[in-house]
């Protein structure tokens, strides 16, 4: 009977260091939305996808797009490359939000160069 007590005891003592251990963690790690992105020139399309390939939380890319903007005109081409990255529609959509002024005129003089069907 002692020794069931003891056993009943020192679970319980377990199951409340788990679950203390497992909320400390939770608290530790903060959320996308919690982390404040700072300033700085616009993203380039090599930047998102490095942002992508090293497993950055979508939301965390969205907010540093939605922030900073990107520096590139995006084209079917551009959201082929995030989408395989690892990007969703919801980033690419960012992104055409999100477009800077500068990409523009780029994004020009490279089309006056190419002929079109």
């Amino acid at each position: 009977m002692r020794l069931s007590k003891l056993r009943w005891l020192v679970v319980c003592a377990m199951m409340f260091a788990m679950t203390t251990l497992a909320t400390a963690q939770e608290t530790s790690q903060p959320a996308a939305s919690d982390i404040a992105v700072p300033s700085g020139a616009p993203l380039a399309e090599g930047e998102v996808i490095i942002l992508l390939q090293a497993k950055v939380p979508l939301e965390l890319i969205q907010k540093f797009v939605a922030t900073r903007g990107v520096n590139f005109l995006s084209t079917k081409e551009t959201s082929k490359r995030i989408l395989a990255a690892g990007g969703n529609v919801a980033l690419v959509g960012t992104i055409n939000l999100n477009q800077k002024d500068e990409a523009a005129p780029m994004a020009a003089i490279q089309d006056n160069g190419k002929k079109k069907k």
